[in-house]
């Protein structure tokens, strides 16, 4: 039977990209784009677009009903700052509207977009996996309620014939992205490249866009499958998607720009060795050590009800990453005034004030500053070792294909070329 494939959201920056590998991997599906507003045509009809709001469950089953849609991606997000009232519609009224549309309308897999800042709470998350819980007091409502929306699809597997999973990507990026790197470009045009934040050497994770969309996938081609627990037995290769090891190319004065500059006990820090498999800390550590030929069943991990981090594995410093962005944008590559932490918080705590003052969000805030300034980088082997996920497009040749977009469109919408640095 032919898969027909939904994508909610498919006008957005993810979905779009979603629609547009699904067309060029699976050429004689139907695909369709569901939104609000058409961004995006077809140039050869490769996919169709309908209208539809995800609150509206009529819609949507109709939509589903009219296409015979085997399989539905949830991508629709607000804006990462958008307010509560926004956050509440679109992640959770939306979330329980597909899902009682997929199940009304006999849809057999969906697969929800969630984020990987469901469970930061402002303090360092260090290579944390799927076992990590949302924190009790959340970050804002932007990932409160995708925290609740992902909760709520999980929670939705196995029920009439449905079968789910969630994706948790960090931080994504590439072409057509309108918030993280024109956030950073942003911060260039104003004059504010001038300052970094702590330490230096919290390291996060940034993922390109079109490895993102290959989890999703993946996701959809195995969620009826069940793994062995024998695929978590053997150590995974270290990731090298186009940069040796984890460093970021910028300029010569970036203090962690190669690591050349660190010595060997600063580099174990940044970069510790990988955990063996097998151990107490292992996930999947209670059901390892049963008679694998004897209870075979409690030896099968279903993907449907999982979640799984997606990152490109090539987790980078931030202030180095930021630089990287000036560097390649406008050659921009002048040394950054450190500032301590504490006073980084302080300078953002102002503009809260004045944030609540004038009701207008600012350039700069708490919560932000607690982004810039904490390590955040997530463990994908459930990820590689289950749906057989490995990225496509290194970080370092990602951030060019971005940048390249974005001057482009640039210097179409305003006729206005880079400013070099």
């Amino acid at each position: 039977m032919s898969e027909s494939y939904a994508v909610i959201g498919g006008e957005g920056f993810l979905g779009n990209n979603t629609i547009r590998m699904l067309c060029s991997r699976y050429p004689s599906s139907a695909v369709v784009s569901l939104d609000l507003v058409q961004r995006h045509h077809s140039e050869k009809q490769a996919w169709t677009f309908e209208n539809c709001d995800l609150t509206v469950l009529d819609s949507l089953v109709t939509v589903f009903q009219k296409h015979g849609t085997t399989t539905v991606f949830h991508t629709a997000s607000p804006w990462t700052e958008a307010g509560k009232d926004v956050c509440e519609k679109v992640n959770i009224t939306g979330t329980e509207t597909v899902i009682a549309a997929c199940k009304q309308a006999g849809v057999k897999k969906l697969v929800y977009t969630s984020s990987a800042g469901v469970v930061f709470d402002g303090e360092d998350i260090i290579n944390v996996d799927e076992r990590a819980s949302p924190p009790e007091v959340p970050m804002d409502h932007y990932n409160d309620t995708k925290a609740r929306a992902e909760a709520m699809v999980i929670a939705a597997n196995g029920q009439d014939g449905l079968l789910t999973c969630a994706i948790r990507p960090a931080g994504i990026f590439g072409p057509g992205d309108r918030q993280a790197i024109p956030g950073f470009i942003g911060v260039y045009k104003a004059g504010k490249a001038k300052f970094s934040v702590g330490d230096g050497k919290n390291i996060f994770d940034m993922t390109y866009v079109d490895n993102v969309v290959h989890a999703h996938l993946l996701a959809a081609e195995k969620l009826a499958d069940t793994v062995h627990i024998s695929v978590f037995d053997d150590r995974t290769h270290v990731v090298q998607g186009s940069l040796p090891r984890r460093t970021l190319p910028t300029s010569e004065t970036a203090p962690l720009s190669g690591g050349e500059s660190l010595s060997e006990e600063e580099k174990k820090e940044l970069d510790p060795p990988l955990p063996s498999t097998r151990n107490r800390f292992d996930q999947w550590f209670d059901i390892t050590y049963v008679d694998r030929e004897k209870d075979v069943d409690d030896c099968l991990v279903p993907v449907a009800g999982q979640v799984f981090y997606i990152t490109n594995g090539e987790p980078v410093p931030f202030w180095c990453w930021a630089r990287a962005i000036w560097y390649e944008y406008a050659g921009y590559e002048k040394a950054l005034w450190a500032l301590p932490t504490s006073i980084g918080m302080a300078y953002a705590s102002v503009f809260d004030v004045i944030g609540r003052i004038t009701g207008k969000p600012q350039a700069m805030s708490a919560t932000k500053m607690k982004y810039s300034v904490a390590k955040r980088y997530y463990n994908i082997e459930k990820a590689r070792c289950m749906l057989g996920y490995e990225p496509l497009v290194g970080i370092d040749e990602g951030l060019k294909r971005s940048i390249a977009w974005y001057k482009e469109n640039e210097a179409r919408t305003s006729g206005v070329p880079a400013k070099q640095g």
